[in-house]
């Protein structure tokens, strides 16, 4: 992965680049920004600059058997650790390593999703780190490095990782060995011992603007026009990921379930929403998030539209005509309402509730909000 491969944050990459050429790297830094926006690339391309045999002034060189390494997540010299399932058998990273680098070189700013997703049965699996993958990181910073450059040991999420692991992880964080560097690339601080980030140097990622999506969509979609790669960008809101899924039309059946469930919840179908949550239980619990997580921008489009800001609307297509006529039943005395029962949900969600019970106890919460009327002064 080379900087210039990243899509935007072009003053970023060229601080990092200058931090290297002037010796002011950090031996241990956070690399953090919001889904979609590029901190593994970013942390990856950062990696490549350090280990490369030849870097310039505006990038690593591309063809030093160092880059080509790397290129792989190959070289020796680097060292991945990132969330994986449990077994009785496999607590570490390495046996998980194939699928790992298959799963960056097909999508580079994957999520946890995305990676639960190239798993085979990994649908209702939960995603962890603990003090097993601690120990395999201290024993492989213990190595002298291979090609007798730097060592960078690259963590993937650290918000997953358990106590356990975090703890132990601690000193060898706080003092590593020469020329050993730690980048942590992670979406989320708030689950994070603050003793861990308190040793890190933070490195925000913004999403990439608006018209940097647009050019990335229109390379990679080119049968997109020029309007609707725009209106893509405008409504992924920086999330590459999302604006790859929107351009790709992965979102429709999500589009689809909800719209039909609202549909049902407005009209008090206690039949149609109890069928709508035996589906939604039979979800995994990472395609159950992603719907609610697909939910909130969608009803704050509606918003917007009920508050009369349309050049604020950014959806499109099925969504904008869905927009326009859910707004129509926005008032002031439901919209912060549903908004709130949305996100409550996802929180619920985030801390395993049980599926089933969170999505009927949802539908009628929404169906008596979508029936209430503006209450007349």
């Amino acid at each position: 992965m080379q900087f210039s491969k990243i899509i935007g944050n072009a003053a970023l990459k060229a601080r990092l680049i200058g931090n290297v050429r002037e010796g002011r790297v950090a031996h241990a830094q956070f690399f953090l920004g919001p889904r979609g926006s590029g901190v593994l690339p970013m942390a990856l391309a950062y990696a490549t600059y350090l280990l490369c045999e030849d870097p310039g002034e505006g990038d690593s060189c591309g063809n030093c058997a160092s880059c080509a390494m790397v290129a792989k997540l190959a070289h020796p010299d680097l060292h991945l650790a990132f969330p994986i399932f449990f077994s009785d058998n496999v607590k570490t990273c390495d046996p998980f390593m194939a699928d790992w680098r298959a799963a960056v070189g097909n999508v580079p700013y994957m999520d946890a999703e995305t990676w639960r997703a190239s798993l085979a049965g990994g649908e209702n699996k939960q995603l962890r780190m603990g003090v097993d993958i601690a120990a395999e990181v201290v024993r492989k910073l213990s190595l002298k490095p291979f090609r007798g450059g730097w060592k960078v040991m690259l963590i993937w999420l650290p918000e997953m990782m358990d106590p356990a692991m975090a703890n132990k992880l601690l000193k060898v964080l706080e003092e590593p060995d020469p020329r050993t560097v730690f980048l942590l690339a992670g979406e989320s601080h708030d689950r994070i011992l603050p003793t861990i980030l308190s040793r890190t140097q933070l490195v925000k990622v913004p999403p990439p603007g608006q018209a940097e999506v647009a050019v990335a969509l229109r390379a990679r979609f080119p049968e997109l026009t020029d309007e609707l790669a725009h209106a893509v960008a405008a409504r992924s809101e920086g999330d590459l990921l999302e604006a790859f899924a929107m351009a790709e039309g992965n979102e429709d059946e999500l589009f689809v379930f909800f719209r039909d469930w609202l549909r049902a919840c407005f009209a008090n179908k206690v039949e149609a929403y109890v069928g709508a949550g035996d589906y939604f239980a039979k979800m995994g619990r990472e395609e159950q998030k992603a719907l609610i997580f697909y939910d909130l921008p969608l009803i704050r489009q509606c918003i917007l539209q009920w508050q009369d800001v349309p050049q604020l609307v950014t959806a499109i297509g099925e969504e904008m005509d869905f927009v326009r006529k859910f707004s129509m039943l926005l008032n002031p005395a439901n919209a912060e309402g549903i908004r709130r029962e949305l996100e409550t949900a996802h929180a619920h969600m985030e801390r395993n509730a049980n599926a089933k019970v969170l999505f009927l106890d949802l539908s009628y919460r929404l169906s008596i909000l979508l029936r209430t009327k503006e209450v007349m002064a």
